[in-house]
């Protein structure tokens, strides 16, 4: 299929503003994700929100077993006709964050999808978690690719010290190893969004990236640290309860500049700092 190919099949059908649906039309991109999978017979993929089917037809011709998750049942409906050519494709008329995993019998499971903007980050909860709160998806995952919007693709994929990390690049890293694969641009898609997009792809880790005592405390100081990101660090710990100049002498102990604001400090760091909190809120 050419780029004029997928063109006029998008523009036979009117994209649902309200289900933010937009049509990727170069194919180029959709063989680059769907080679990133590295999907083949045996394997099986989940496909979030397939619309025309462009990507789904990539990936049913590695043999891997293809569920097509489409909340659009007109959508859908014309997916039954692909269904019908390939034997490794099941296309289900459902809210992906309603889906189920047990259902799949299967282990390994690669997602992959073009997700609205909307709900990339209900998506990825529902996928990976809470950090003190476990998905149902984790014991069945091995990898979640998606097109999302170019800040959030940098958000998800930051390193510390940069300012696109915070709260979600933590939560993305506690559990995944997080790749950026590409930036696509809004012209290659219609219709037009107004901002452009990347493809990111977590692979999840056998074991979560840092091991730390209590999860809740975890999460809670995490999300204090970032409540309000241009504070210093040290400013946003006031539910430790400690006078200024215990809690300077605890962030140096730990190697933490007090003065540091939250999106310097590594995921390792954020840990240590947290066994160290747990002690303190006994």
């Amino acid at each position: 299929m050419t780029r004029e190919d997928l063109y006029r099949r998008a523009m036979v059908v009117r994209a649902k503003k309200r289900l933010s649906q937009n049509f990727l039309v170069e194919p180029s991109y959709h063989k680059l994700v769907s080679d990133s999978l590295n999907a083949g017979p045996g394997d099986t993929v989940v496909e979030i929100g397939p619309g025309l089917g462009f990507l789904t037809e990539q990936l049913v011709t590695t043999g891997a077993r293809v569920i097509a998750v489409e909340l659009d049942e007109g959508l859908a409906e014309r997916l039954a006709q692909l269904a019908a050519e390939h034997k490794n494709l099941t296309v289900v008329n459902q809210d992906f964050l309603k889906f189920e995993p047990a259902d799949l019998a299967a282990k390994n499971v690669k997602v992959v999808g073009n997700v609205p903007y909307q709900i990339t980050s209900p998506i990825l909860v529902r996928v990976l978690g809470e950090i003190d709160s476990p998905s149902p998806w984790l014991p069945y995952l091995h990898s979640l690719t998606m097109m999302v919007q170019l800040e959030l693709a940098r958000r998800v994929t930051a390193e510390p010290g940069t300012k696109d990390f915070g709260q979600l690049t933590v939560l993305a890293n506690y559990y995944a190893q997080t790749k950026f694969l590409t930036k696509v641009k809004a012209e290659h898609f219609v219709p037009k969004p107004k901002v452009d997009s990347a493809v990111i792809q977590l692979i999840k880790r056998a074991e979560p990236a840092v091991q730390v005592k209590d999860l809740h405390i975890f999460r809670r100081l995490v999300a204090s640290g970032f409540k309000e990101r241009r504070k210093m660090i040290r400013n946003n710990l006031a539910f430790l309860g400690l006078p200024d100049n215990e809690l300077t002498a605890l962030l140096i102990k730990l190697g933490i500049s007090p003065s540091a604001r939250a999106e310097t400090i590594s995921l390792e760091k954020f840990a240590r700092l947290a066994d160290a909190a747990s002690e303190i809120l006994k």
